[in-house]
């Protein structure tokens, strides 16, 4: 992942996106498990993920891990540090993620309104298949925040 970014309403555009490829352990899978207390057995045992998705060979990622890791692109990357997410409506997960597995996020911004910064977020497996997708709000920055943010980085 690049570095972390600061962009005030100011400086952000319709259109504008960030693409990050993202893929998750069994190790995230299992502290993800422990510290939410989610014991769903598709997530920690092979077989009964076979069970529940006959076409997979492993554990699923839990959908709220992926979830909250494209939260976290929105505080690192755009609008970036300092971001305040006001709504995530995520889509169902169309298809299992399994650990080890390629995923690409992508936002993109769609409108700005009010200092109100709406995205689109894509998440697309390695060969392109929508994973799921979501609509979200974020309150970036303001420019006080960014010039502190902004003596913090150099």
């Amino acid at each position: 992942m690049s570095s972390t970014q600061c962009l005030t309403a100011a400086m952000l555009e319709v259109g504008m996106r960030h693409v990050a490829r993202l893929s998750f352990t069994r190790e995230q899978v299992a502290q993800y498990c422990a510290l939410t207390g989610d014991h769903n057995a598709i997530h920690r045992d092979p077989e009964a993920a076979r069970l529940r998705f006959p076409e997979i060979g492993d554990i699923v990622v839990p959908g709220g891990l992926i979830q909250t890791t494209v939260s976290g692109l929105f505080a690192t990357q755009l609008p970036g540090d300092g971001s305040l997410g006001l709504t995530f409506v995520p889509e169902r997960l169309r298809q299992p993620v399994c650990p080890d597995e390629e995923i690409q996020v992508a936002l993109e911004i769609t409108r700005i309104r009010g200092g109100i910064v709406e995205l689109e977020v894509t998440v697309d497996d390695r060969a392109g298949r929508r994973v799921t997708s979501a609509k979200a709000k974020v309150l970036p920055p303001d420019e006080t925040y960014r010039q502190w943010w902004q003596a913090q980085h150099r």
